[in-house]
């Protein structure tokens, strides 16, 4: 699995749709169109991240 600054994933307990991003410490993130105020979810490693998306969420396929 690889990291893409930019993809989208679908939470498989909510079905609510989140983008991935990198910031430029290469901290990686999830936040939603919601995120007006640019509160995003707590940044992690990539190492960490992967873990996550491959325990919680699915790939959005790009059409």
């Amino acid at each position: 699995m690889r990291l893409k600054d930019g993809n989208f994933y679908t939470d498989s307990r909510t079905n609510k749709v989140y983008r991935l991003n990198e910031d430029n410490k290469g901290s990686w993130y999830l936040s939603t169109h919601d995120d007006e105020d640019n509160n995003q979810m707590s940044r992690t490693s990539g190492r960490n991240m992967m873990k996550m998306l491959k325990s919680f969420y699915n790939k959005v396929n790009d059409s």
